[in-house]
């Protein structure tokens, strides 16, 4: 699935997309802790959470997150937002919860595990 498909999927609103034509979403990560997601968020993940700061985009460029998922209504400020498009992170935004977007996106995705 891209980054295209999953936001007319879960009817996300777009606040940057550098490439959601291409990207290719693989499996989701629901985490609101910097360090837990640093620890074990895939790579080509679409990552939900509620951390709209700059630090999120930072996390996400680290991990090669394929989208940042901003959960509850939650909006990035405009240096976050200015992060993200410079640095080609796809962030969208929600007023639904993790739980809610996770259970529409279930069985939808094939999780590729490193080897």
């Amino acid at each position: 699935m891209t980054v295209e498909d999953l936001v007319s999927l879960l009817g996300l609103d777009p606040i940057n997309l550098a490439d959601p034509a291409t990207r290719q979403v693989t499996t989701a990560y629901c985490g609101d802790l910097l360090s837990d997601v640093m620890a074990h968020c895939q790579g080509g993940a679409v990552w939900f959470t509620v951390q709209a700061h700059v630090n999120t985009v930072a996390v996400a460029d680290l991990r090669d997150v394929a989208c940042i998922v901003l959960v509850n209504g939650v909006s990035p400020d405009l240096q976050t937002s200015a992060r993200a498009k410079a640095q080609g992170v796809n962030v969208c935004g929600s007023e639904r919860s993790s739980a809610a977007l996770c259970m529409q996106l279930a069985g939808r995705l094939l999780e590729v595990r490193p080897g």
